[in-house]
């Protein structure tokens, strides 16, 4: 390996030599020529000498009238011999390398690994802010100063690193695991009824079940009561009251009327797309790909995407702006039309309204028109949680 270095460091040149090659040889070994590797190929040789012997040869081919055709020249004094005839060439090198030196002093590259409750975009956000980003300055970025930035800047991760590779940064997070919130024990209160209804089931945790299943309750009535007696009945002894934080789960069937609306005209806004422009990124620099100019209309989609090369994102992008003008149109629905959008809001209120515990067990809709608006009525029969925890007055 050692000696391939050095002869494409000091250069080599082969020749065919055909003729009286004995005393070619001999000649050229007198002449103080020194062969480095001697090759037959038929009748002739091939001969591979120094670069700065080679042109000896001539005079040798003279003497012994041999025929000598150079077939091959390699090393650095060649290649930087056919450079100085080049000089925009070797210009061209020279600033190929001094911007590759140059660019290599900045980061092209930003990815986010692991799991945190923040989108990609907001952790790059704050990454910029902390000086990581896009064209940072290698020599100006500190990672563990710029990690605890970092993750101050984003509260909701509990671990944050900027690891480098070359010129590209991959920020690693993970997010913080809040501990849930346990029950409230503080305090004495009782569970009450939130709204009159028939009770179906009582689970209660603690404090003393006062409501009977199948019994109707009103509201604010007392369910759960969060005092406690303690003591003997046959014992002379008063008995002691005991306040605690009462807890429970009372399901009780309940009658609600749920109404919406919804007018046979409505006015709305009718898209049209007024065109798609694009633009290219590099190196930071935008560069419109068109003439059209500035948007004149509302932008509806914006992407940004980087280009990749063999799986590894380069510092250019390609941005997409599609811009798009709303004009202002008047859409009559049918009777039947307006009462399935009004019955569809109806929906959405008792999902609303009870949640993931509340069943709805029946329900009767009607519908009226009057004015232009039609109007959807819900009779509704429901089950659902209506134990609510209320404090305990001092004077009870």
């Amino acid at each position: 390996m050692t000696e391939k270095i050095a002869r494409w460091a000091f250069g080599t040149a082969t020749a065919r030599v055909s003729g009286d090659t004995a005393r070619f040889m001999n000649v050229a070994v007198k002449s103080g020529i020194v062969p480095l590797k001697i090759d037959r190929q038929g009748e002739s040789l091939l001969l591979t000498v120094r670069a700065k012997q080679y042109r000896r040869l001539h005079a040798v081919k003279v003497r012994t009238h041999a025929r000598v055709r150079l077939i091959g020249r390699r090393g650095w004094p060649f290649v930087l011999r056919r450079a100085l005839r080049r000089p925009g060439l070797l210009l061209g090198a020279v600033l190929g390398i001094a911007l590759y030196g140059w660019l290599s002093g900045f980061y092209w590259g930003v990815t986010v690994e692991g799991e945190a409750p923040y989108a990609e975009s907001e952790i790059l956000e704050a990454a910029e802010d902390c000086g990581a980003y896009v064209g940072a300055s290698r020599a100006a970025l500190d990672e563990a100063l710029a990690s605890s930035r970092l993750q101050l800047a984003l509260p909701k991760i509990s671990w944050a690193s900027m690891n480098t590779d070359g010129c590209f940064i991959t920020l690693s997070v993970r997010g913080a695991v809040e501990r849930a919130p346990g029950a409230d024990h503080s305090g004495a209160y009782d569970i009450v009824a939130k709204r009159a209804g028939l009770v179906r089931s009582v689970t209660a945790e603690s404090g003393t079940v006062l409501a009977e299943v199948g019994s109707a309750v009103a509201e604010g009535e007392v369910l759960v009561s969060g005092i406690t007696e303690i003591g003997d009945p046959y014992s002379e002894e008063p008995v002691r009251h005991l306040l605690s934080h009462a807890r429970a789960k009372v399901m009780a069937e309940t009658r609600h009327t749920f109404t919406a609306s919804c007018p046979l005209t409505l006015e709305s806004k009718r898209e049209t797309d007024t065109g798609t422009r694009r633009a290219l990124y590099v190196l930071g620099v935008r560069v419109p790909l068109g003439l059209s100019g500035a948007p004149d209309s509302e932008i509806t989609a914006y992407s940004r995407e980087p280009l990749t090369l063999l799986g590894t994102a380069l510092p250019v992008w390609v941005e997409t702006l599609r811009t798009a003008a709303y004009e202002p149109v008047t859409v009559e629905l049918t009777e039947e039309q307006a009462q399935q959008r009004a019955y569809e809001k109806i929906r959405q209120m008792q999902e609303i309204y009870l949640g993931e515990e509340g069943v709805l067990l029946s329900e009767t809709v009607t519908y009226s028109l009057k004015d232009g608006v039609v109007y959807a009525f819900s009779e509704c029969v429901c089950e659902e949680n209506i134990a609510e925890a209320v404090p305990i007055s001092s004077g009870t």
